[in-house]
C-alpha cells in the first residue's frame, strides 16, 4: 500500500475538515466584528458548500483529460490562496465570495483524492485505507476548535484564516514533491477504459437505483455533519453556554469521529458495510435526539460525553458510507460518481444552514433544532438498506 500517497491525500482531507469547521467556532467573533446577524451567517455557512457543489462536478471532468495528481495540485493551490484571502473580508458579501471560491477548489480535490486511494489500496484492506483518509477529515474538524481558541488571543479570526490558508499552500508544495498517480491496479487501467468518456453511465439502468440512493444518503449524512459543525457552537452560546465551551464542542464531537474511523474500516473489512453502518446510524439517531433534549440542562461533562459519542457514531458512519461510494462504481467512472454523489449531497447542507438561521430568528427552540438532526440519521439507515437489498 503506497503510504505516502494515502498520507498526502489524508492531509488534504484534514484541510477539508479544518476549513469547513473553523467557521463554526469563529462565527460568534466574526459576527461581532463584522456586525452580522444569525440570518446573514446562514448563507456564509453555505458558501463553502455551494462552491464544493460546483467543484465536485466540474473538476473531475478535468481529470478525464489530465492526471488525478495534476488536478489535486491545481485545486490545492487555488483553495490555499482563496482561504488566505478570506482574512481580508470586510463584510458579509466579501466573506461569502471568498468562502465560495475556497469551496470550489476544495471540492475539486476531494474526488480525485478518494479515487487515488481507492485505486492504490489492495482490495482486502480498501475499507481500512479509505477510513484512514477520513481520519484526516475528523482530525481537521477537531483541530478547528483548538485553532479558533488558540488564535483568539493572537490576531483573532483573521489570523486564524490566514494561517489555515498558508497550511494549504504548504500542502500543495508537499504534494508537488511527493504525490504520484498509482502505477498499477485500477488507476492504471482507468486510462484505457472505453467508459472514461461516458459519465452518464452513473445513471444508466445498471447503476440508477444505487446512484439515487447514494445521492439521498449523502444528502442526509452531510446535512448532519456539516450543519452540526457549523451551528453547534452558536446553538450552545444561545442556550447559555460560554464561548470557549462552545468552541471546544466541535473538537469533542470530531474527536469521537477520529476514534471511530479506523475501527469502522476494520469492521467493514470484517463484517461488511451494511451491517456495520446501519448499526451505527440507528445508535446515532437515538443519541442526536437525546443531545437536543439536554442541550441546555446537562452538566458540561455529561454534554461533552454525549457529543463525543455522537461524533463516534455519526462521523464513523459518514466515513463508512464513503467506502460504499468508492467501491460502488468501476474505476473508469469512479471520480465522476464520487463527485456527483458528494455534490448532490450538499443540497441539504446548502438549504439547512439557512433554514436553521431563519428558525432561530423566528424563535424556534435551540433544543428542538438539535433534536431534529435525528431525522436524517434515521433516513440514512433506510437508504443504505435499499442499496444493500438491490445490489
Amino acid at each position: 500500500m503506497p503510504k505516502v500517497l494515502i498520507g498526502i491525500c489524508s492531509l488534504i482531507y484534514l484541510l477539508d475538515g479544518l476549513l469547513h469547521s473553523i467557521l463554526g467556532p469563529l462565527a460568534p467573533e466574526i459576527a461581532g466584528d463584522l456586525g452580522l446577524t444569525d440570518a446573514q451567517l446562514g448563507p456564509i455557512f453555505s458558501a463553502n458548500l455551494l462552491g464544493q457543489c460546483i467543484g465536485l462536478i466540474v473538476v473531475p471532468m478535468l481529470a478525464d483529460r489530465s492526471s488525478q495528481r495534476r488536478v489535486v495540485l491545481l485545486a490545492l493551490l487555488g483553495f490555499g490562496l482563496a482561504q488566505a484571502a478570506t482574512a481580508l473580508a470586510q463584510g458579509a458579501t466579501s466573506l461569502f465570495i471568498w468562502r465560495l471560491i475556497t469551496g470550489l477548489f476544495l471540492g475539486g480535490a476531494l474526488p480525485s483524492c478518494l479515487a487515488l486511494v481507492t485505486a492504490a489500496a489492495p482490495a482486502p484492506r480498501r475499507g481500512f485505507a479509505i477510513m484512514v483518509l477520513f481520519t484526516g477529515y475528523g482530525l481537521g474538524a477537531t483541530l478547528a476548535g483548538v485553532v479558533a481558541t488558540a488564535f483568539s488571543g493572537f490576531g483573532g479570526w483573521r489570523m486564524a484564516m490566514l494561517a489555515a490558508g498558508l497550511a494549504c499552500l504548504a500542502t500543495a508544495l508537499l504534494g508537488a514533491l511527493y504525490l504520484r498517480d498509482p502505477a498499477a491496479g485500477d488507476g492504471a487501467s482507468e486510462r484505457a477504459s472505453p467508459e472514461r468518456s461516458q459519465p452518464l453511465l452513473i445513471v444508466s439502468k445498471r447503476y440508477l437505483v444505487g446512484t439515487l440512493m447514494l445521492w439521498l444518503l449523502f444528502i442526509a449524512m452531510l446535512t448532519i455533519s456539516y450543519c452540526l459543525t457549523s451551528w453547534l457552537p452558536t446553538l450552545l452560546v444561545e442556550v447559555g453556554r460560554d464561548r470557549q465551551f462552545a468552541a471546544l464542542s466541535i473538537s469533542i464531537f470530531s474527536l469521537g469521529g477520529i476514534i471511530a474511523a479506523l475501527g469502522v474500516g476494520l469492521l467493514i473489512d470484517r463484517w461488511g458495510a451494511t451491517r456495520t453502518l446501519i448499526s451505527f446510524l440507528c445508535i446515532a439517531t437515538v443519541l442526536l435526539f437525546a443531545v437536543g433534549q439536554v442541550l441546555a440542562t446537562a452538566s458540561g461533562v455529561v454534554l461533552m460525553t454525549l457529543l463525543a459519542l455522537c461524533g463516534f457514531f455519526v462521523l464513523g458512519a459518514y466515513g463508512g458510507i464513503n467506502v460504499v461510494l468508492a467501491t460502488f462504481y468501476p474505476a473508469s467512472i469512479r471520480a465522476t460518481g464520487i463527485g456527483w454523489a458528494k455534490s448532490i449531497g450538499r443540497i441539504g447542507t446548502l438549504v439547512a444552514p439557512v433554514l436553521i438561521g431563519s428558525a432561530l430568528t423566528l424563535g424556534m427552540a435551540e433544543t428542538s433544532i438539535m433534536s431534529l438532526f435525528a431525522v436524517p440519521a434515521a433516513l440514512a439507515a433506510v437508504f443504505l438498506a435499499v442499496i444493500a437489498f438491490r445490489y
